[in-house]
């Protein structure tokens, strides 16, 4: 949980696939991952970075030097499996909307689905970006102990 201002306390996720993110189902922050402003999820992906930010450490267990928060991704909160992209919107560094779904945002989402049980190893899984509507696919292919 995380304190977010102007939001209330948040259920928030992290997960790593190249970098470190912060999931948050947009819902929870009052917003349609498909019909918001991108000024309004920017916004609260913002928040919930800086937030993140002052009141977790992030450790990475072989670098320092990648133990910090990259962003935000808001989703539309359909993380259990279909056929159908799953929508999100990544929020990173200074405010910036990436206009694919994000590589690396994909790899830790999809990582934290597979972790919680929601996609199998081998399952693809579609992502669509909300700011442009492009779509990447991914799959968990091995655990990693």
């Amino acid at each position: 949980m995380v304190d977010v201002p102007g939001h209330g306390k948040v259920m928030v996720d992290i997960a790593y696939g190249g970098a470190f993110y912060a999931f948050v189902t947009a819902e929870k922050l009052g917003l349609d991952i498909c019909s918001a402003k991108t000024r309004d999820l920017v916004d609260a992906a913002s928040a919930v970075t800086e937030a993140v930010k002052a009141q977790f450490k992030i450790n990475h267990p072989d670098s320092e030097d990648l133990a910090f928060l990259y962003g935000t991704i808001l989703t539309d909160g359909k993380d259990a499996y279909t056929k159908e992209p799953t929508t999100n919107i990544c929020v990173f560094a200074d405010e910036q909307v990436d206009r694919s779904p994000t590589g690396s945002g994909v790899t830790a989402r999809i990582a934290l689905q597979y972790h919680k049980g929601l996609l199998e190893l081998n399952q693809t899984r579609a992502f669509k970006s909300s700011a442009t509507g492009s779509v990447f696919t991914g799959k968990a292919v091995r655990e990693l102990l």
